[in-house]
């Protein structure tokens, strides 16, 4: 029967609804939502997570293209340059062209945005933290072995729908 074959299909994407519903609950009430907040991130790691600053401390971070910064978000230049606009608006980012050549655009995480990126980041870090730990205590989840499902998951459903046939 073909409704029983897609009962897992179902089940599965209820959870993966109800996690992204309770993933808001993780985002600090900074204003910015989560993909304004990696964003932020990516623009002050843009080689991924890094264990040298606690989480964005340090030297200042080199600018960026938006699309550099597309790019390294693996998303489409027109959803993050209206993501930069808006950390524009709020004064987290800011856009300098290139004085030797005019078409180039630098975008800058600001002292503001970086502020924020800590204060937010250091907040929730801190409760996943808590959850990665209790994970950890429960019998049978390895947190490496989830992470890694979920990076497995996130490249099958990039595969199975960025190749469709029309």
């Amino acid at each position: 029967m073909q409704s029983q074959s897609y009962s897992r299909s179902l089940e599965f994407l209820r959870e993966m609804d109800r996690l992204r519903r309770v993933w808001k609950l993780a985002i600090p009430n900074t204003g910015i939502n989560k993909s304004e907040f990696f964003t932020l991130y990516t623009l002050r790691h843009p080689d991924g997570p890094t264990l040298s600053c606690p989480p964005c401390g340090g030297d200042r971070p080199a600018p960026m293209t938006l699309s550099t910064l597309a790019k390294a978000m693996k998303q489409s230049m027109p959803a993050v340059s209206q993501r930069i606009s808006k950390l524009e608006e709020l004064g987290y980012v800011k856009r300098v062209p290139d004085d030797h050549d005019r078409r180039t655009v630098w975008i800058h995480l600001t002292d503001s945005g970086a502020a924020l990126l800590h204060s937010t980041g250091e907040e929730m870090l801190g409760k996943l933290e808590h959850v990665l730990a209790r994970l950890d205590a429960q019998d049978g989840v390895s947190v490496r072995q989830l992470i890694q499902a979920f990076h497995s998951l996130a490249l099958a459903v990039e595969e199975e729908f960025s190749t469709r046939t029309p």
